[in-house]
């Protein structure tokens, strides 16, 4: 949506103190539009025998409760031969305790690059993808992953359409090269929008809104089911049917991705305000990992939840509230999960933005550290691995990431803060978004 009316702006300039990288695919280019949704259904009928056999109680494996014990990661070559990028992917393997065993997709041009990164780590597997294929550095998001009721066999659980690049093949390099399965679902998700907790799982309420549209053309409810019913069933059946499923989603209108006009240093110049918001949105971030981080348990029974807030930030670095913050829509999701019994913490997300002087172009995102790695035991090996911002011409950000800190550790976790995520942060992602949870301790 363009909106003309010129609007005068006075912040400063706040160039890339980084060399951004063209081929770092933005997140939100996954989304399904209704028309390939509604050409990918025709195509049922051609597939539907070739899909393979699923378990008959799946169980997610969760985003928070337990040690880590493995990972999957991709990375492509250009995320190699990025300096910014390949600086987050090294701070993360120096970090990372020696053992969590690490699954690597990466371009064959560059698997001696990475082989070299993970030296001295036991347990890593390197597998190389011809550097025809395109995939992108989110792993989180083209599948989830389950186990089924012997905890034995561990599936990637695909959706059923996800034309991110290469991102739809991750799963068919990764199942041929190591014991994991895979496996489909009629349904559409992706794995950013899913939190797994110890008996329940949130998925953003814009995913369920999508698959109804399969309805009719590959699903039928059953007799005296409406449509949400079979939507809500069916993500029990093939995601997990021992956790409770809960919906996530703002109860008050969500603002869409708008472009609108400023002045700076007399020249017109175009901003973007609500990256990523599609039209009829549920969602103040199209995932629900980019402001919703899970905690595990409190002593007193209570599932913890952090979830950020843009004015708590907005006080700390003493700027002023932008209403494309919405703060309001933060805080609304926010009581929605009190009301559904959750202890909820609120913490600094800062929204920023960055110039492209060349294009005259001003983009605002969200700095968020919610989207970090957590190991929730209850004990002394707590931790966080968690991105930062305050690198160059944002360094005013120290102070949230500092907060953000602090907030961790009188929580009770060892925190590990990791490296410059604005490249990352810029596209709609950061580290929880290049990584999938592969397995946890009990």
């Amino acid at each position: 949506m363009f909106v003309g009316l010129p609007v005068t702006d006075a912040l400063p300039l706040r160039a890339r103190h980084y060399e951004p990288e063209p081929a770092l695919v933005r997140r939100t280019v996954a989304d399904v539009s209704p028309e390939f949704r509604r050409a990918r259904i025709f195509l049922e009928p051609f597939t539907e025998r070739l899909l393979e056999p699923r378990p008959s109680n799946p169980r997610l494996v969760g985003s928070a409760d337990g040690a880590i014990e493995r990972l999957l990661l991709t990375i492509p070559a250009y995320s190699v031969r990025s300096v910014p990028l390949a600086d987050v992917y090294r701070d993360l393997f120096a970090q990372l305790p020696g053992s969590v065993a690490l699954v690597v997709l990466t371009h064959e041009s560059v698997a001696g690059d990475v082989e070299g990164w993970l030296a001295g780590r036991d347990g890593a597997e390197i597998i190389g993808a011809p550097d025809h294929l395109h995939f992108s550095v989110w792993a989180e998001d083209g599948y989830v992953v389950i186990t089924d009721q012997t905890g034995e066999d561990r599936f990637l659980v695909e959706p059923f359409s996800f034309p991110r690049y290469g991102d739809s093949l991750v799963a068919d390099f990764v199942s041929n090269a190591t014991e994991l399965k895979k496996t489909q679902a009629p349904l559409y998700f992706q794995g950013g929008n899913v939190l797994i907790g110890d008996d329940f799982f949130l998925i953003g309420a814009d995913y369920p809104a999508n698959s109804l549209q399969y309805i009719g053309g590959i699903l039928t409810p059953a007799p005296g089911e409406t449509e949400a019913e079979l939507i809500h069933r069916l993500y029990q059946e093939y995601l997990d049917t021992g956790r409770r499923l809960l919906y996530v989603a703002s109860t008050i209108p969500v603002p869409e991705e708008q472009v609108r006009q400023f002045r700076l240093g007399g020249q017109d110049w175009t901003e973007v305000l609500h990256l990523g918001n599609r039209p009829g949105t549920a969602q103040p971030l199209f995932h629900i990992d980019m402001f919703i981080t899970l905690l595990g348990r409190a002593h007193g029974g209570r599932y913890r939840v952090l979830v950020g807030d843009p004015k708590v930030a907005a006080e700390i670095l003493d700027h002023p509230l932008q209403p494309h913050a919405m703060a309001y829509v933060f805080d609304n999701i926010a009581a929605t999960l009190a009301r559904l019994d959750f202890e909820v913490i609120r913490n600094p997300l800062p929204l920023v933005y960055v110039d492209d002087e060349r294009r005259r172009e001003r983009l605002w995102y969200f700095a968020t550290s919610n989207n970090a790695l957590v190991q929730a035991t209850g004990d002394a090996t707590a931790a966080v691995y968690m991105p930062t911002y305050g690198h160059g011409s944002w360094s005013s950000l120290t102070a949230t990431d500092e907060r953000n800190q602090q907030l961790w550790e009188s929580l009770g976790f060892a925190t590990h803060l990791l490296g410059d995520f604005h490249p990352f942060a810029e596209n709609l992602g950061a580290l929880h978004c290049i990584k999938k949870y592969l397995a946890r301790g009990t």
